[in-house]
């Protein structure tokens, strides 16, 4: 994958998504569909599709599953490596937090008024929470649900797409620097929609692919990915709960 079908594999999907919630969010919102479902379909409806061109892609070929999407295990040692990186990159995440914010003053950064609050730079987290996502929290065990099916997509499609099937063709490219080529562009490219946050998503979007390239495995992305996201519940099930 050379540097044009690069940036077209990240470049595209981006843009799709920032045009979704630019243009599209509005729109969907006017048809009365729930705010949760709406923001799930800007963002991981383009994704879907993307994933879909790629398992037809390997539908083709003669490779193993697991060697076309670079699922190889991780040893004991590699896997208490990926446990600290988690640490590394939710401490990283925590110290930037405060350019979140400071981003959003300037002029082309600024959060949209209606945007939802899962990617708003003034999301404050107390528990219990009362609403998300437009979601009255208290006694809805929907909302649990519904999050276990944004986070299996969310770390199926990106894992699979950005570490499992990009990154490896990337590296017969960019060889050693392949994981900072797609940490960069999965933060810029696929974030820009929420552009304020690229600062503090570094330490993910670098620790991430950089750990995938070492390994050759998407199991680096999947446990730091999918334990960063999965702390949404330790808010989630309190306020339901209550």
């Amino acid at each position: 994958m050379d540097f044009k079908k690069t940036l077209l594999f990240f470049g595209i999907p981006g843009l799709v998504i920032f045009s979704m919630f630019t243009w599209g969010f509005n729109s969907l919102i006017e048809l009365n569909l729930p705010v949760h479902w709406v923001t799930f379909i800007c963002l991981w409806i383009p994704l879907l599709i993307l994933l879909s061109i790629v398992l037809m892609e390997f539908k083709k070929s003669d490779i193993d599953f697991k060697e076309f999407f670079w699922i190889n295990k991780l040893n004991k040692r590699q896997l208490l490596i990926v446990l600290g990186a988690f640490l590394i990159a939710q401490v990283g995440e925590l110290l930037l937090s405060f350019t979140t914010p400071l981003l959003a003053t300037l002029q082309g950064f600024r959060v949209p008024d209606y945007f939802p609050d899962i990617f708003r730079a003034d999301l404050t987290i107390e528990i219990p929470l009362e609403t998300f996502l437009g979601m009255n929290l208290s006694g809805n065990y929907y909302s649990l649900f519904f999050f276990a099916i944004w986070l299996t997509v969310n770390i199926g499609c990106e894992e699979i797409l950005w570490r499992g099937y990009a990154l490896p063709r990337m590296e017969m490219y960019f060889h050693k620097w392949a994981w900072l080529v797609n940490g960069i562009l999965w933060n810029i490219s696929i974030h820009y929609f929420m552009r304020w946050s690229i600062i503090t998503l570094l330490p993910v979007t670098l620790i991430v692919p950089y750990l995938s390239q070492r390994y050759k495995s998407i199991w680096p992305g999947v446990i730091i990915h999918g334990l960063g996201n999965l702390l949404i519940y330790v808010v989630l099930i309190p306020s339901v709960i209550r």
